[in-house]
């Protein structure tokens, strides 16, 4: 890889590190993310002109660098190898760095919650058949976060035809561990959503941290209307975190006592969802979740 990024790049690597399936180098003290992608030419177009535009209007994202041909990708073998510029390398990340991507336009392929989530749902059910007492962990505690999840999707049924009109910001979709190190400003984690997307997994990590503020979820409440208030609600309703975990232990990349920590904080997160149906006292939609009191 040292001679292929030399050869295309002229850049010159003295050494190639890895963190979190991530690999990337350093050149003068900035960091580099080395980006093996399968997909649609189309795609990585839409990323490259995406990207930017935002770093123009200084939301300060990981950008492409071009190869020594003018071009912001080079194939090796079946693969599309692409160069990623670090451009903001904090990592707290608040509320108001999540308003930086609303009402962004983007030509990003809406993303269909609804479908996302029953097909997750449907994928992990035919996965653990093939197991029997594989994984007790999982197979004891698997029907009632799939039940919650289907609660969750029948909520966004009731919307279903204001998805699309509705995704008008930048999401990010991220993996169970929520927000980590640069999960903000990678191009390759964005989807096109509503803005109440990323503001749940904000809430769910501010939880995980235990570090919820109440105040604040009652001031992002008051700014929602009905539909952002069911989107929002259904998103905190669905355990992303918990399948995200599942989906990393199946395949080995984590240990099944971690889904521990999903598990023993079921009725501190069942009291968050408490408080947040009171602050909906008129969505209908919300209130006839009756297991939620």
């Amino acid at each position: 890889m040292k001679n292929f990024i030399f050869n295309n790049y002229d850049i010159n690597i003295k050494d190639i590190y890895k963190y979190n399936g991530n690999y990337y180098f350093f050149v003068n003290d900035e960091k580099v993310y080395i980006v093996k992608y399968k997909g649609k030419e189309e795609y990585l177009k839409k990323l490259f002109d995406l990207t930017n535009d935002l770093y123009y209007k200084n939301i300060l994202v990981n950008t492409f660098i071009l190869n020594n041909r003018n071009q912001f990708y080079t194939m090796k073998d079946d693969s599309y190898i692409v160069l990623m510029k670090e451009n903001n390398n904090y990592t707290n990340i608040e509320l108001n760095d999540l308003f930086k991507f609303i009402n962004i336009n983007t030509s990003l392929d809406s993303y269909n919650i609804i479908n996302e989530w029953s097909s997750e749902i449907d994928t992990l059910e035919q996965e653990l058949i093939e197991y029997n007492k594989e994984y007790s962990i999982i197979q004891n505690s698997i029907d009632y976060f799939i039940g919650i999840a289907e609660n969750a999707i029948e909520l966004m049924n009731n919307y279903k035809d204001l998805i699309d009109i509705n995704n008008n910001s930048i999401g990010h979709k991220v993996s169970y561990k929520l927000f980590e190190r640069n999960t903000l400003y990678n191009p390759f984690l964005f989807i096109k959503t509503n803005r109440m997307y990323d503001i749940s997994n904000y809430i769910k990590y501010k939880f995980v941290n235990n570090n919820i503020d109440y105040n604040e979820i009652g001031d992002i409440f008051r700014m929602c209307n009905e539909y952002e208030e069911s989107f929002l609600f259904a998103c905190l309703m669905f355990p992303s975190n918990y399948f995200d975990l599942v989906k990393k232990v199946l395949i080995k990349e984590e240990s099944e006592d971690k889904i521990m920590f999903y598990i023993n904080r079921i009725d501190k997160y069942k009291d968050l969802l408490v408080y947040c149906k009171s602050l909906v006292k008129n969505n209908i939609n919300i209130k006839l979740i009756n297991w939620i009191k």
